[in-house]
């Protein structure tokens, strides 16, 4: 898949004000929602990018099911999805000291919707459709491992397919909370993710 400049700032626009509003409605109050970047790369250089924010990074996945094939990853750093789960939770920031099952559901949410969001309207400025599956959280090494053997391995087809990068901001009571979005097109990166 190939992605002009102008699509992926248009997307970038829609997609953080879809966010914005989402996440607004769920947390109930206003959150800003900013891209400070967006950008394409190929598919090697992505996954040389992909880095946990640390080694209890939150990170969520799912599969791109139409369209294309690949997977949408969201990274946050521990600290900053403690924060934001207190803010999709309407708590006091710093309640949340470990994340429960309910917390991880809002976590996969937050996947769920930040790239659905970009997703659609990414779709809409390319007309190309695009569906994601349902969200799934791994530890941050085990997307190292996939990483790594993504590297070393021979199911990727790299066909000249573009990976995009959103890098994600939400502010919230002076609270700032940065993820990062990879839209990793590529056949056998599904394979790599399942096992």
């Amino acid at each position: 898949m190939q992605f002009s400049k102008e699509n992926l700032e248009i997307a970038a626009i829609k997609g953080s004000r879809n966010v914005a509003e989402a996440f607004s409605k769920l947390a109930k109050t206003s959150i800003k929602v900013e891209t400070s970047k967006v950008e394409t790369v190929s598919f090697d250089v992505a996954i040389s990018r992909i880095k946990p924010p640390g080694d209890h990074a939150v990170v969520v996945h799912s599969n791109v099911l139409f369209g294309a094939k690949g997977a949408a990853i969201l990274m946050l750093s521990r600290e900053d999805s403690l924060v934001l789960v207190d803010l999709l939770h309407n708590q006091e920031i710093g309640t949340t000291g470990i994340l429960k099952d309910l917390d991880r559901s809002a976590l996969k949410e937050t996947l769920n919707i930040l790239s659905n969001s970009f997703v659609t309207a990414l779709s809409d400025v390319t007309n190309v459709e695009l569906g994601l599956g349902v969200p799934g959280m791994i530890t941050a090494g085990r997307l190292e491992e996939i990483i790594g053997a993504m590297r070393t391995g021979n199911k990727v087809k790299n066909d000249d397919n573009e990976s995009l990068i959103f890098e994600t901001s939400f502010s919230a009571f002076k609270q700032k909370i940065d993820a990062s979005l990879y839209l990793l097109f590529s056949e056998g990166i599904v394979d790599y993710i399942k096992e």
